[in-house]
């Protein structure tokens, strides 16, 4: 019975005749040292191939994934900071001049909203739905 998380070692084991059980306990600790050993050197191959597949598909992202994966992870910080800053900042500003900055202020987070839910939506820049590849190429 083969275990998916278990190292199969398919190598032949030699069988050695020990005299005394101090032999036999310090022979099962260079085993399982060995087999440490074996593990560490499968688990660094995987994490060293996860990081190379990593590179390679950053190195094939074009500029406007870039630009569509850096506004998801950051539009909702860029609203935040817009929001807390226009907060903090409405005790400084003149009375007059808040509507203005709070319009200009709603243009923004309109922007950045409308991009994210664009790139939730998977629309391109018309407003039209990207279309699906398939696995061939073809359209």
């Amino acid at each position: 019975m083969k275990k998916d998380n278990m190292i199969e070692d398919d190598s032949e084991k030699t069988q050695y005749v020990v005299r005394d059980t101090a032999s036999a306990v310090k022979m099962r600790r260079e085993e399982a040292k060995e087999a440490g050993k074996r593990y560490k050197a499968v688990v660094a191959k995987t994490k060293a191939d996860a990081h190379l597949e990593l590179a390679k598909l950053k190195l094939q992202m074009t500029a406007k994934e870039a630009a569509s994966k850096h506004i998801a992870v950051f539009g909702p910080l860029y609203l935040l900071l817009l929001c807390g800053s226009f907060f903090a900042a409405i005790q400084y500003i003149p009375s007059t001049e808040i509507g203005v900055v709070a319009s200009i202020l709603t243009l923004l987070i309109t922007m950045i909203g409308a991009n994210l839910r664009s790139i939730v939506a998977g629309e391109n820049e018309s407003g039209t739905r990207e279309p699906e590849i398939e696995a061939h190429g073809k359209k």
